[in-house]
């Protein structure tokens, strides 16, 4: 019998016949991927092709084994693993057909599936090749394109249902004070004139007067002003100059007064360093302990949080300060929050204060996020919970589905236990991009999986929205037209919910008292104070019916109504002498020798009292 070798063409073209398949196919005929198993591949003409069944092989020629398994599951674009083509190629481009010996058991079935399309319109690539399919199945686990693996998840509009609304019922035609009171109460107040007495009496300041609350709400509420009528220095609202002095501030208490209670205020007494249970935020963790406990008592919990982190500005010396290059605020403190999606209520925060000695479980975005839905766990009603890449994880969604919140997230590409197609590869091996609109998914026990491409690739990680649910989003072309292109559901739940705690910090920016000082952790108070403002500002907006006041002129009400008629003056400014010019200090005996009469009085009437001879 004679033989010859087989050229790579004949080969293929018999491979086409046996299977009706192209040799090297782009993509899928129908554009769909699939993971059903359907029929079998007949293999008995490719055996008889590829096996030499007469005589031995010589002893000088060396034998190439290539076992076929029984199973081969279904590729996803209809073509063979590489690996296998790749192997066969290899063996007859460099070594004469008899030389080959497959080792084929008994009942081998070579297995093809064709699966039904998604239901997708236009959202999944076509794209995914044979190398990331196998690999995916040998190293990704359970990732998969399937359903939920139990549990039913609620309809994404009940998370809109609850509301931010007082948790006690508060008359709709309230001044901005009851609703400031909320979260300053007189546990605070009582703080804060408590220590600032102790500490002023420490100082042996001689010309100090103890402290009161009246007095304390106006020092707040010239702070308040301050925010809304700013200038540059302290020193210019008591200003002899009209184009600097502000009455309304200077004839509530003396500027002296008004340096002396911002040099004496204080929130705690100093603990002892060699404590193990040191707190580097001892000196204001009585008030940021209080505050929180507040922000949750003065509002119910809505359905739709977020959790990001805030930045408190500082450039002064401090171990406790972060530096972010990449973020609008670069220097300062770090906050993480927990804030209501749709109107930046804060409900909780945690003042960052540097690594812990004890290592953190999963990772720091993780005990943080753990930490801040602790009090999320006694609410009945269904909740949601998003928050961005920094915190997000596969074994945290699972952790939070397990304790029956449901989150939303983005998620780093580098973070483990994330499907095998989506790590980055290079050579052959690289994952094509995806075109605008599309997008691939995968599900894992109860945490799915969407790599959607919009001008960039966004990955999102979700334990409540399935992948294929869709909607259309509108994005604005070069032309300045519109088009719809095809989204994930979790893409736009998660862009429509995780803006909470910026609109809480762009609220409480707008008029911000904070000031710079030299103390660390005076801003820190000062945000303690617009935390509680524009709490009780949002608070104000849901609750208040007909009318609404401004920020501003919120604001402003809250300011005279803390002052009320307090002042500590021991005269009315009204009658000192406005003067455009301040003029220089003089002694009390020169003052009385040199120009005590105005000029205009020295000159009035010139001659009417001349002697008279």
């Amino acid at each position: 019998m004679s033989r010859r070798l087989l050229l790579d063409d004949e080969i293929a073209k018999e491979l086409e016949l046996l299977v009706s398949l192209p040799y090297d196919p782009a993509n899928s005929e129908d554009e769909y991927e699939s993971d059903e198993h359907g029929k079998e591949y007949n293999v008995e003409k490719l055996k008889n092709l590829l096996v030499n069944s007469e005589g031995e092989q010589s002893s000088s020629s060396s034998n190439t084994n290539i076992n076929i398994p029984e199973t081969i599951p279904s590729p996803v674009t209809q073509e063979f693993p590489q690996s296998y083509k790749d192997n066969i190629e290899s063996h007859i481009q460099n070594t004469s057909i008899e030389h080959f010996q497959i080792s084929i058991p008994e009942n081998t079935q070579i297995e093809m599936s064709v699966g039904q399309p998604s239901c997708s319109r236009s959202g999944i690539s076509s794209n995914e090749t044979i190398e990331e399919s196998s690999e995916e199945s040998e190293s990704e686990g359970s990732w998969n394109k399937a359903m939920w693996s139990n549990g039913n998840r609620p309809h994404y509009s009940v998370f809109d249902k609850i509301t931010l609304a007082p948790r006690s019922p508060i008359s709709y035609n309230s001044r901005p004070l009851v609703y400031f009171d909320k979260f300053l109460t007189n546990e605070v107040y009582n703080l804060i004139i408590e220590q600032t007495n102790l500490y002023a009496q420490q100082q042996n300041i001689r010309t100090w007067s103890p402290t009161s609350k009246p007095e304390i709400q106006a020092f707040l509420g010239i702070l308040i002003m301050m925010s809304y009528h700013v200038l540059p220095d302290y020193n210019l609202y008591w200003s002899s100059d009209p184009g600097f002095r502000v009455d309304e501030i200077a004839n509530v208490m003396p500027i002296k007064r008004f340096k002396v209670l911002l040099r004496t205020l204080h929130l705690n007494k100093l603990p002892q360093r060699d404590e193990e249970t040191f707190d580097k935020l001892y000196k204001v963790r009585p008030l940021v302990t209080l505050i929180n406990e507040a922000c949750q008592a003065a509002a119910k919990n809505t359905s739709s949080q977020s959790i990001d982190e805030s930045m408190i500005i500082f450039k002064g010396r401090s171990s406790l300060k972060q530096y972010m290059p990449m973020k609008p605020v670069k220097r300062g403190y770090k906050v993480w929050c927990r804030c209501d999606s749709s109107t930046g209520y804060l409900y909780e925060f945690d003042i960052y204060t540097g690594k812990q000695n004890a290592g953190t479980e999963g990772g720091l975005g993780s005990k943080v996020v753990k930490k801040l839905t602790e009090k999320l766990l006694d609410m009945e009603e269904e909740k949601h919970v998003t928050f961005d890449n920094f915190f997000c994880d596969y074994h945290l969604l699972n952790y939070l589905y397990d304790k029956r919140i449901f989150a939303t997230g983005t998620v780093r590409r580098n973070r483990i236990e994330l499907p095998n197609f989506i790590k980055k590869k290079k050579g052959k091996k690289a994952s094509q991009k995806l075109n605008k609109g599309e997008y691939r998914w995968r599900v894992k026990d109860n945490v799915s999986f969407v790599v959607w491409q919009d001008t960039k690739e966004v990955l999102i990680l979700s334990n409540v929205f399935h992948p294929q649910i869709e909607r259309t989003v509108n994005r604005t072309q070069k032309d300045g037209s519109n088009l719809a292109i095809s989204c994930p559901l979790t893409v736009r739940e998660y862009t429509k919910r995780m803006g909470g705690v910026d609109k809480f910090d762009q609220v409480k920016s707008t008029y911000s008292v904070s000031r710079r000082s030299k103390k660390w952790w005076r801003r820190i108070f000062y945000f303690l104070v617009d935390a509680s403002i524009t709490n009780a500002y949002l608070l104000y907006k849901q609750n208040k019916r007909g009318s609404q006041l401004s920020h501003l002129e919120f604001h402003v009400a809250l300011e005279r109504g803390l002052v009320g008629k307090y002042s500590s003056r021991k005269r009315r400014a009204s009658s000192m002498a406005n003067y455009v010019n301040r003029k220089k200090v003089l002694s009390e005996n020169y003052q009385k020798a040199v120009g005590s009469v105005p000029l205009e009085k020295r000159f009035e009437n010139v001659g009417t009292h001349m002697p008279v001879e």
